[in-house]
């Protein structure tokens, strides 16, 4: 019976090559073979909790605890795609003009801690876990855009001033600071915006379609992997705050808010958040002391 088990392979179905986390579907006993691809990692998951992160490479992987059931994740470490679609009506403070703002595209995020990302749905009903995820990233993205683009309409005094694909990188640049997938699921990165259209309109129709699409000759990217991390200086560690620190944390609605540090652990702090009562877990580079 070993033998039997030992023989089968547990690998990534092809059909879901891009998704960011494909689980294994199948019931698996206490011993597996398990292969897994460059540019992924295996959550192995006995007894209902993260158990080990396997890299590229064949493994041969025993549970500690054989009667209970085993479940395998498969978290690509790479950028993937997630795309958006917001729309939203306002009125311009000067005119009471109902505007309406769409805003379209996709961002690329990539999983910086794959085992707090599994961490958060290991034991649920694997039915649509990676949709899950792309929902919750483009959620967040289009509440931190249904914020924003009204915000600086009225700033300006006109929509067009965010409908100008001329002022889209200095938007983005912006937006980008305020962590768009920070309202997402743990565990989960933003690199950067990879395509947008903002569409502004009224009760008459929509303004003319442009678009705009990141240069893949840049280099600005947020989290990603260098062509050659050899020409890549090392990062510099960022000192850990102790507990009950006041900072400040840019959020999912693009305002910065006043937190407390509770715990600090694995790159990431979990924080009290004063003017929402909510406590979030977030990277430790996205919070700053405050002064």
């Amino acid at each position: 019976m070993a033998a039997t088990e030992m023989s089968q392979v547990v690998a990534r179905d092809s059909v879901a090559a891009d998704h960011l986390v494909y689980p294994w579907p199948f019931p698996l006993g206490p011993s597996i073979e398990l292969a897994c691809a460059e540019g992924e990692v295996a959550v192995v998951c006995p007894a209902w909790s993260v158990g080990a992160n396997l890299g590229p490479g064949r493994h041969t992987w025993q549970s500690p605890e054989p009667t209970k059931p085993t479940a395998v994740y498969f978290v690509l470490t790479g950028p993937v795609e997630v795309p958006f679609d917001m729309v939203t009506q306002f009125p311009m403070p000067a005119t009471g003009q109902a505007v309406m703002v769409r805003a379209t595209g996709s961002v690329l995020v990539r999983v910086a801690d794959p085992a707090l990302l599994v961490a958060q749905f290991v034991g649920l009903p694997f039915d649509r876990i990676n949709d899950g995820l792309m929902f919750s990233v483009s959620t967040s993205v289009e509440r931190l855009l249904a914020k924003v683009l009204p915000r600086k309409a009225a700033l300006a005094g006109t929509a067009a001033a965010i409908a100008d694909p001329a002022g889209w990188p200095a938007l983005l640049e912006e937006l980008a600071q305020y962590n768009p997938t920070a309202g997402a699921v743990y565990g989960v990165g933003f690199v950067r915006f990879q395509q947008v259209q903002i569409l502004v309109g009224d009760h008459n129709g929509w303004s003319p379609a442009q678009a705009w699409q990141h240069d893949p000759s840049e280099s600005t990217e947020r989290g990603a992997v260098p062509s050659n991390p050899a020409l890549v200086p090392p990062a510099v560690p960022v000192p850990e705050l102790p507990v009950g620190t006041r900072v400040l944390v840019a959020l999912a609605d693009g305002l910065f808010h006043s937190a407390t540090v509770r715990q600090a652990l694995q790159g990431y702090y979990e924080l009290d958040v004063g003017d929402t009562g909510e406590t979030v877990w977030v990277p430790m580079g996205q919070v700053a002391p405050q002064v």
